[in-house]
């Protein structure tokens, strides 16, 4: 054989492999998606839930302690033709979750519509956010937490939710100037 048909041979045999490894039968349900840098991505019906993560606890070494309130931070996308809600939000690791407008009081009830073809952003804590609030354990960064999330129309899904890693470096800031 030649050189020009081992490399092809090579070439193809590494593609067969690469495509056998991506195949559907590790692939995770429907209803959750891989763990990202920066949360957990998942999807109920035509809800998506994107970036979902625990705020990072702070400076290096700390923790969420046991008692205390940790931000619950995620952007839901509605690919769907209705409106829906996300009317209730659990997880045995707290009391409650609540949502919260920056440091306003926190609402008598979980009620965030999602707009068709619309997103509904609960991602900064200087807005509107969702509050694991009591935590029955401490969190560190790093540990993933289930969360079940509850909608209206699409129903319910849980997720392992990480605890953000903190950084005190933006990845940008690695970067030499051009």
């Amino acid at each position: 054989m030649n050189r020009i048909g081992v490399v092809g041979t090579i070439v193809l045999s590494l593609l067969v492999l690469a495509g056998c490894s991506s195949g559907q039968a590790g692939s995770p349900a429907p209803d959750r998606a891989g763990i990202e840098l920066d949360g957990v991505d998942g999807q109920v019906g035509q809800l998506r839930l994107l970036g979902v993560t625990v705020a990072s606890t702070g400076g290096r070494g700390s923790m969420h302690i046991a008692g205390d309130s940790a931000a619950l931070l995620l952007t839901i996308a509605n690919d769907g033709r209705a409106e829906d809600a996300l009317t209730g939000t659990r997880t045995d690791l707290a009391d409650q979750v609540v949502l919260l407008n920056g440091d306003a009081s926190p609402a008598p009830r979980v009620d965030v519509p999602v707009p068709p073809g619309s997103v509904a952003v609960l991602s900064e804590v200087t807005g509107p956010h969702l509050e694991l609030s009591g935590l029955r354990e401490t969190l560190r960064s790093g540990v993933s937490i289930p969360v079940t999330f509850e909608f209206r129309d699409a129903g319910s899904v849980t997720l392992e939710v990480p605890v953000r890693t903190y950084t005190d470096v933006r990845p940008d800031k690695y970067l030499e100037p051009a």
